[in-house]
């Protein structure tokens, strides 16, 4: 079967970026594109056979293993300092920058919004 390509889901780069506080910090226009609120939570899934594989599962529910979406003026972020700081992110002497990558194919296994998390750093 043929069928159009959606693109509308590649008109806008998603990204989030460690910042200095080791909050995981969203632009404006991800946060409009991932329909992020204070009503939200996120876990965070590692693929164990995949070097480097970090994802981000946003959902309604909220266990131990979530952070929920804080806001602060117009910016969404999440708590993450603690995580990273453990993982050896080393955010406090460069920007570490992740494009995020839509995962629909795992959203039912992990049960939620599903983003693979791509690290580049400046």
């Amino acid at each position: 079967m043929i069928r159009i390509i959606d693109t509308s889901q590649f008109n806008v780069r998603l990204k989030a970026t460690i910042q200095k506080t080791g909050r995981l910090g969203f632009t404006e226009e991800t946060a409009r594109v991932l329909n992020l609120s204070t009503d939200l939570c996120a876990r965070f899934a590692m693929d164990d056979e995949q070097e480097n594989s970090l994802f981000l599962v946003l959902s309604e529910t909220e266990d131990s293993n979530s952070f929920r979406v804080t806001k602060s003026g117009q910016y969404y972020y999440l708590p993450t300092k603690l995580m990273f700081d453990a993982f050896g992110y080393n955010y406090k002497e460069g920007v570490i920058i992740f494009d995020l990558v839509r995962r629909a194919e795992y959203d039912a296994t992990l049960m939620g919004r599903v983003y693979q998390l791509k690290r580049k750093e400046k």
